[in-house]
């Protein structure tokens, strides 16, 4: 996609009604809107400060009143964490709650805070085991005392925050079909007197599950999930939660996020919250219960660990036996560029069944023509002509019409493909049958990202998140080194398969330079498809060097994108977080949002 720089924005936002009044906000505002610099930081304190509740409104839960049961297996726990997760389930604003502690303790002396609190309130079941089971044994034993409809997991040295069952309810009212709630976390440290770490999370995402488990915390089942799955497994330890998640995300997709931190985990010593290398064995049982879920899904692929990234991992797919790849590169002159992308995919692409579809538009510089001749000679290259005005869409659907292969590679002539593995690896990731398109980590020359996904209403209208930040980020919204799905990928290197393109009828050619892919995405979206990023894909990319200024039709374009865009726009976009900024692509938090 074609983004605009921040003074053409200005100018657009300056003249344009229409965009100023989907934002509410008046002409000053909204130059004000697309100045990308802060003179303040704002801290993830002064966000806890602004926008989390004081009193509760528990107007919002009165009715049916489910009980929900929290399991919490608890080792020898000391009581400095024991006191504080008890006091926080106690002080809930939603009461209809039970606590179910299994305590494998060989410490007697630690039995004696959870006992006292049975004494004082009667919605605590405590078992004390015989032994100790470890953490999955222990759980499931927690689990069997459990009565109430929807059961919670929560750690015996963490803590919950006041509302969080009374969110879960709220959310249970509006969408009273759903089987799995999770919410956003944050860190706390060992005393519990600082919290640090925010992880603000997308909806949804199957992509990013299968490659972290990131629903983690607050995690929330319906009863009858849970029984329909069967409890935690034996031989996942370390990863037994994220075995059970993709256990129950095969049997249901009711899976809803509740924006709002609810859960604190402890930086305690020896957790997995501080250092994963605590607990090297969590690694490798949490690929060993992906491979078992691709299994059951009976997906075609490997699970592969990621070096220095544990718990971290990704999937392999396979390619299609025969699966034939038409790269449709449009070009105008810039015959170094042209040559620097074609000589990159000829010499680095380890897939072999492909070809290569160069469209001409408008060139005149005889060196060009001068080029194209020496390419004739390659059967892999195909050379056509367009020479109407620019329209970008009808380029590629031009293009679309020409190529003879399975598979399409959108691909801009001023990228330059550094993955040599790059066609089986989106090829791989585009024949699954519940996916639309796919785009891989895009990098400016200096290797920061450039792409790395498409948010809409970041920037007013779109915009791509993480972009300049470094390749090994840690934000408030992840890591840009994991695959999710997004509502949209950009152009410059999109896969799709072609089948899928044509269902949807290919870039809408209203779009003449910008908003074409991000309409393309949500069009699929739309369709029921998972646009995935896939970043173990690299591509260098010289953004718009090749088109210059384009400002004939970028008007137009900017309206067409605000009745596409308009249900995604204001934090209503289902990849992204309430809680972040929209006019930062680096990814900051939000002052406010309530």
């Amino acid at each position: 996609m074609r983004h605009d720089t921040t003074q053409r924005l200005r100018r657009i936002l300056r003249k344009n009604y229409l965009l100023r009044k989907a934002y509410r906000v008046t002409r000053a505002q909204s130059l004000r809107l697309v100045n990308l610099t802060r003179k303040h930081q704002f801290t993830y304190s002064e966000w806890i400060t602004t926008n989390e509740p004081g009193l509760w409104d528990t107007a919002a839960i009165r009715g049916k009143q489910p009980l929900i049961s929290i399991v919490v297996p608890t080792f020898n726990t000391p009581d400095k964490y024991l006191e504080p997760f008890i006091r926080s389930v106690i002080s809930q604003n939603y009461q209809h709650w039970q606590l179910c502690v299994a305590d494998g303790s060989t410490d007697s002396t630690r039995s004696k805070v959870i006992k006292a609190a049975c004494q004082v309130d009667k919605r605590i079941s405590y078992k004390k085991l015989a032994e100790n089971h470890g953490i999955v044994g222990n759980t499931n034993e927690a689990i069997d005392l459990a009565e109430g409809e929807f059961i919670g997991f929560l750690d015996h040295d963490d803590c919950l925050a006041p509302q969080a069952l009374g969110e879960i309810v709220r959310a249970l009212k509006k969408q009273p079909k759903t089987d799995i709630f999770y919410s956003d976390e944050d860190k706390m440290s060992d005393n519990g007197l600082e919290r640090t770490q925010p992880f603000f999370k997308p909806d949804w995402s199957p992509t990013l599950e299968e490659s972290v488990n990131y629903l983690t915390h607050f995690l929330v089942v319906r009863r009858s999930v849970v029984e329909k799955v069967g409890k935690l497994q034996e031989g996942f330890e370390g990863a037994q939660d994220y075995e059970f998640i993709l256990r129950a995300t095969d049997h249901t997709k009711n899976i809803v996020h509740i924006p709002k931190i609810l859960y604190h985990w402890r930086l305690a010593d020896g957790s997995t919250s501080g250092l994963i290398g605590n607990k090297s064995y969590a690694d490798s049982a949490g690929q060993k219960a992906l491979a078992e879920h691709i299994k059951r899904q009976k997906i075609a692929a490997k699970v592969l660990a990621i070096p220095d990234m544990p718990t971290n991992y990704r999937l392999q797919y396979a390619v299609p036996k025969g699966a034939k790849v038409s790269i449709i590169i449009p070009f105008k002159d810039k015959v170094d560029l042209l040559k620097v992308c074609l000589a990159s995919i000829l010499s680095k692409t380890t897939y072999t069944n492909f070809e290569i579809i160069l469209i001409s538009n408008n060139s005149t510089n005889p060196k060009t023509h001068k080029y194209l001749k020496t390419l004739k000679g390659n059967k892999q290259i195909k050379i056509f002509y367009w020479n109407h005005t620019f329209n970008f869409s009808a380029i590629n659907n031009f293009g679309r019409r020409q190529a003879t292969g399975d598979y399409l590679v959108l691909l801009n002539n001023d990228t330059k493909v550094m993955t040599p593995e790059w066609l089986e690896e989106l090829i791989g990731v585009a024949s699954q049958p519940n996916v639309g398109a796919v785009g891989p980590l895009l990098l400016y020359p200096s290797y920061k990202i450039q792409h790395a996904g498409v948010i809409l209403g970041m920037n007013t209208m779109a915009g791509h998140v993480f972009r300049h930040q470094p390749q090994d980020a840690l934000t408030a919204f992840g890591r840009p080194y994991w695959p999710r799905n997004y509502l949209a990928v950009t152009a410059a290197c999109l896969a799709v398969k072609a089948s899928k393109y044509d269902e949807v009828g290919g870039l809408d050619e209203v779009f003449t330079v910008a908003g074409n892919d991000v309409a393309f995405g949500i069009s699929l979206y739309e369709k029921g498809y998972l646009n995935v990023y896939w970043p173990f894909v690299k591509v260098l990319h010289y953004e718009s060097v090749s088109v210059g200024t384009y400002d004939n039709g970028i008007q137009l374009d900017y309206d067409h994108s605000l009745t596409y865009y308009q249900p995604y726009l204001n934090w209503k976009d289902p990849y992204f977080n309430p809680s972040l900024d929209l006019m930062n692509e680096q990814v900051d938090i939000r002052k406010n949002y309530e």
